[in-house]
């Protein structure tokens, strides 16, 4: 395939789950010899990306972010005209109606073609309402990748005929390098991790079903990855727990892995997902993992009893009781254990990149044809 010229458009490269798998598409990308621009609203910079970095210039605690937003608009426009891409892959949520208007009428038509991506079951995130005027918009781009199996389907219920699943990546090679780096923490642990500036997490189940577990009485702690503006919320909420000298806030990570590593296992209780890089980063770290069945992802990635165990959905008791058996039944836990690279293969960064680069070559034929 000829070399291609590539837009990336994200909020940040840093933090958030669509922005890591943003930055690793352009990794993608640059390896396969396309030139590859990534432009990101915020500041926020923590993933390794591929081709040219361009901040738009939004601050996020602005007094006047809505003029930061205008400009960066203005800048993301002017940086369309003076490049005419071949491909913009938009990872924005893109849920307010008069913003994507203003896109589909003053920056999209600068481009040849436009792939936005969907990350989370809940549609109306990434694409607007009325769905009856975008559908018709949306459908007149090349495709229209989600990361889950699922969405996948509830697009196409949904009339968008040109959605095609390309699943999130795991860097095996990467993660075993970082994951070699020591904790300042020695004693046996389980872990959670995510952002805190809502509730999506739920990280108030996982402290309490950890707290109603036997883990606290034999010495085992909860280690929770991660900041935002409800933190102290559950910092405060800790202190209610008898066994909260076993539970630590550990702040956000940059590098996580060394955790993932040592970890019993990992918990994940989110009220929704998309296709939680969480989950398939801990399975390569070779530690298993408990979730709750939430829309969507969990149940494409757990193998139930195979590499984890798979929570009837918002059921605390159940989680409890997950917590329990992960950690009693020995026999489980290594079975577990040696299943959870195996499970996930074929999320390597080489077979994701492989499928970018296909969806790539198959469209470049469509227009040559």
């Amino acid at each position: 395939m000829s070399k291609v010229s590539i837009a990336i458009i994200t909020p940040s490269l840093g933090f958030g789950g669509s922005e890591r798998v943003s930055a690793q598409v352009s990794t993608f990308f640059e390896n396969e010899g396309h030139q590859v621009s990534v432009f990101a609203a915020y500041p926020d910079y923590v993933f390794d990306h591929g081709g040219e970095y361009i901040y738009l210039g939004v601050k996020r605690k602005a007094t006047f972010k809505f003029f930061y937003m205008i400009l960066a608009f203005l800048r993301l426009r002017e940086a369309f005209r003076n490049h005419s891409f071949d491909y913009v892959i938009d990872f924005r949520s893109r849920r307010i109606f008069w913003i994507e208007v203003l896109y589909s009428v003053a920056i999209y038509p600068l481009a040849r073609n436009i792939i936005p991506t969907v990350h989370l079951a809940m549609l109306q995130n990434y694409i607007p309402k009325p769905w009856s005027v975008f559908k018709k918009v949306y459908n007149r781009y090349p495709s229209i990748i989600a990361v889950s199996d699922t969405i996948t389907s509830k697009l196409i219920k949904e009339g968008f005929s040109k959605a095609k699943c390309i699943k999130n990546a795991v860097d095996f090679e990467w993660i075993e390098q970082q994951k070699q780096e020591s904790i300042a923490f020695d004693k046996p642990f389980i872990l959670a991790a995510g952002r805190m500036d809502d509730d999506i997490k739920q990280m108030d189940h996982i402290m309490t079903a950890y707290s109603k577990s036997s883990l606290p009485s034999q010495g085992i702690h909860l280690l929770i990855l991660g900041s935002g503006k409800r933190k102290s919320a559950y910092e405060n909420l800790k202190n209610e727990f008898s066994c909260n000298d076993l539970i630590h806030f550990m702040g956000f990570q940059q590098n996580p892995f060394p955790y993932f590593a040592k970890a019993l296992f990992f918990v994940l209780a989110s009220r929704f997902e998309g296709f939680p890089m969480v989950l398939i980063e801990s399975l390569a770290c070779g530690t298993p993992v408990i979730s709750y069945d939430c829309p969507t992802g969990p149940s494409e990635i757990i193998q139930h009893e195979q590499n984890g165990l798979l929570v009837k959905y918002q059921n605390q008791t159940a989680l409890k009781e997950a917590i329990d058996t992960l950690c009693s039944d020995k026999s489980l836990h290594k079975k577990c254990v040696l299943q959870t690279k195996k499970s996930i293969a074929n999320l390597s960064a080489e077979s994701i990149q492989h499928q970018w680069a296909n969806l790539m070559l198959s469209l470049n034929q469509k227009q040559n044809d």
